[in-house]
């Protein structure tokens, strides 16, 4: 059995025609059809296989909802085109009134309409979470639970839209200031007055933060040329001065029903709306007193969108802009976007064949022979750190079952993210996060107070579902690999372990030569856990930070769903910042899963629990390094550290020599014994970003010497093979930049 739900202002059906053969008249009163207030209506598909239980199951499910919406009365609507396994008429209509019946005796007031009749449908949806809610009720098995949990995917009206938040946005917009957040709210105002002009857009959202906003439009769609001519009539309208007035209205004139839709849903009375030229405009604020106040601004592209960010919803059509406080600041954007451009690590990554991505597994990165090395020396390397550090590492399996995702609170709080599978009849899922697998380990056998902390490591795969539009080569993938650490501690030793972690971040970053801004995010609106707990979870991140005197700052409700966490943002070479480390102080999770050690007194007692990253996501760290260093990585992560080439088919033997002495030394060199000539070669290996270029012909044979070049183009003749092993070595042992 399928349900659709639906909670509604008020529904009108109507019986229209017959659809099915040999299904009886109605009567005059079902003819005229039926109208419900406050009504869930329930569209209903009956299976074959339907039995008395699965009804009951189904009525569960729909009495859940119907209190939950506080609906007065359900309809009770069959709908065949939910699914193609549709029951017999004869046992569909007998399953919808007894469906009907069990339906009654928690809404009394509720109607059915008629089976086997096409029908005239009229209906006004609320803005509520249910506003959609579809469910398969089947025989109980694993794969039925991953049909309902992909169903999410589908949902029209997500509980957490920032459209829901859209009307309350606007009241910012009575502050009239020329800040650079006001010029850029005007922005996207002289956009949708431009393109009004244009071609009759109409105005749907306007998202403005910081760098980046965007304007969507009921419109035909924009291209490259119309976005130019938007552009150019947006900076005629400002150069015109034109006064912004800001005023209250209880009466919102949308601009078309997505407006309308937001606002409903919004709950709010009362609206901001700025008027020029006595027109009004329902645009989040605030904005400048007049258009000319935008000092420069820039449209840098365009593409389709959905209301509200859903693919069946209306197609929509979008334009990205910035704003900034003079020209020649748009003219450095401009620069920096043009600097990224050749530092994008998809096409780097597929020059130095480091990775690929491919159809036949969407966001799944594969990993050449190349990545793999790069991915191997980050590993190596924290591996090392682990071990003066005083860290153990694990290493728990990718898929778990079903119940211990409800245990870490994971089902409840991230399940939208994870994919399912069925393993012996009972759900599994495939790990979001290694926490929980690390923490079975953990219990595995009893611990006491001598042995804490108790550090363990593991670089973990894990995979989230993330949508395609929002992938973004190694930025964005549905499966990575974190650098999990999660330590086991006394609450007395959470203050020393706090600091030796930042002084870990430090010096991993230093290592790479990683500028970064440490963020505290504090307790979410959606969290576990008691308050007191998070407040002492709270006040014992601020103290190690503040100890660790180094600046930071304090980002209210962003933290994880069951703790206070320290985020990490690194600064690469074109300055821009990119989260990567983490460390979370999590009192819940040993709650759950009834941690416990035996302390001095012979007690049982709670653990603390840090998780820590500091690479975070190996995939995302490689693509930042990538961009960071142009695909130019220090020699210690080069795929191929040194490259021989001799000048002729004679110089062949020496180079031969030198290649087997330098591999049998540790280091990653190649011998290209290929005919070309030399530049060609020396212009190759620069392209494949190779630190050095060993160039050797007769002289350097006859003087068992080098000539050193390096890929800045810096050459040395004479170089004594065993000087310059020994120099590379050192570079390579120290990691050096």
């Amino acid at each position: 059995m399928r349900l659709l739900e639906l909670h509604c202002d008020y529904v009108k059906v109507k019986p229209k025609q017959k659809a099915l053969k040999g299904i009886s008249e109605l009567s005059e009163q079902e003819k005229n059809g039926t109208s419900m207030e406050n009504v869930l209506v329930v569209f209903s598909t009956f299976e074959g296989g339907d039995d008395e239980d699965i009804l009951d199951r189904a009525c569960a499910e729909v009495e859940k909802n119907f209190r939950e919406v506080k609906a007065s009365a359900v309809l009770v609507y069959p709908y065949a085109h939910l699914s193609p396994k549709l029951a017999k008429p004869s046992i569909a209509q007998a399953l919808l009134d007894k469906f009907l019946d069990k339906v009654k005796t928690f809404a009394p007031d509720s109607k059915k309409t008629p089976f086997g009749y096409y029908k005239e449908f009229e209906l006004k949806c609320k803005g509520h979470p249910l506003a959609e809610l579809s469910k398969t009720i089947s025989a109980e098995t694993a794969e039925t639970k991953i049909r309902e949990l992909g169903a999410k995917d589908t949902e029209l009206f997500p509980k957490q839209s920032i459209f829901l938040d859209y009307a309350k946005a606007t009241k910012k917009a009575l502050t009239q200031t020329n800040s650079l957040e006001a010029q850029r709210n005007t922005a996207t105002l002289l956009v949708v007055m431009a393109a009004e002009e244009l071609m009759g857009a109409k105005p749907v959202t306007a998202f403005a933060k910081e760098d980046e906003a965007y304007v969507d439009f009921e419109s035909k769609p924009i291209n490259e040329e119309t976005m130019k001519a938007i552009e150019k009539q947006a900076n005629v309208i400002r150069e015109k001065a034109l006064p912004i007035k800001v005023k209250k209205t209880t009466e919102l004139r949308a601009a078309n029903d997505f407006q309308k839709e937001a606002a409903e849903e919004s709950g709010e009375k009362e609206f901001a709306v700025a008027e020029v030229n006595g027109k009004e405009y329902w645009l989040p604020g605030p904005f400048t007193k007049n258009t000319k106040e935008v000092k420069a601004f820039l449209l840098t592209k365009f593409g389709g969108a959905y209301w509200k960010n859903n693919a069946k919803n209306a197609p929509l059509q979008r334009i990205h802009l910035i704003a900034a406080n003079s020209p020649g600041e748009i003219e450095k954007y401009v620069n920096l976007q043009e600097e990224a451009a050749k530092r994008d690590h998809r096409a780097i990554g597929k020059q130095l064949e480091l990775f690929s991505f491919h159809d036949e597994g969407t966001g799944f990165p594969f990993y050449h022979p190349n990545g793999v090395i790069v991915r191997n020396e980050l590993m190596a390397y924290l591996r090392e750190e682990f071990q003066s550090r005083g860290y153990k590492e694990i290493h728990t399996p990718i898929i778990l079952n079903e119940d211990l995702w409800h245990r870490s609170g994971h089902w409840d709080h991230y399940r939208e993210n994870m994919y399912f599978t069925s393993i012996d009849s009972a759900l599994h899922a495939v790990k979001p996060m290694n926490c929980p697998g690390g923490m079975l380990v953990y219990k595995n056998k009893p611990h006491s107070y001598r042995e804490l902390p108790l550090r363990l490591a593991e670089f973990g795969l894990v995979h989230r579902h993330e949508l395609s539009g929002v992938l973004s080569g190694l930025f964005r993938v549905r499966a990575f690999t974190q650098d999990d650490a999660h330590v086991y501690c006394t609450h007395e030793q959470i203050h020393y372990e706090i600091l030796k972690m930042l002084e870990f971040m430090d010096d991993v970053y230093s290592t790479f030569g990683f500028e970064y801004k440490i963020e505290l995010s504090t307790k979410p609106e959606k969290a576990m856990g008691s308050p007191e707990l998070w407040a002492k979870a709270e006040e014992a991140l601020k103290r190690a930070l503040n100890e660790n005197k180094k600046p930071f700052e304090i980002h209210e409700g962003e933290g994880a769903f069951y703790g206070p966490k320290i985020d990490f943002k690194i600064k690469d070479a074109l300055g821009r910042e990119w989260q990567c480390g983490t460390i979370q102080l999590d009192f819940q999770m040993p709650v759950n899963f009834d941690l416990t050690y035996e302390g001095s007194d012979g007690k049982k007692h709670r653990p603390a629990m840090l998780h820590r990253t500091i690479y975070g996501s190996l995939e995302r760290f490689m693509g930042v390094l990538i961009e960071h260093f142009t695909g130019a990585f220090p020699t210690w992560l080069s795929p191929v550290q040194v490259i021989l080439l001799p000048l002729t088919d004679d110089d062949v033997k020496y180079a031969d020599e030198v290649f087997t002495e330098l591999q049998a030394k540790g280091i990653r060199v190649e011998l290209d014994s290929s005919t070309g000539k030399i530049q060609g070669k020396i212009r190759d290996s620069q392209l494949r970003k190779i630190p050095y270029m060993l160039v050797v012909g007769k002289k350097e044979a006859e003087a068992r010497t080098l000539s050193v070049r390096k890929r800045d183009g810096t050459v040395n003749h004479g170089v004594k093979l065993d000087a310059f092993a020994s120099s590379l070595l050192e570079e390579i042992v120290e990691r050096k930049l």
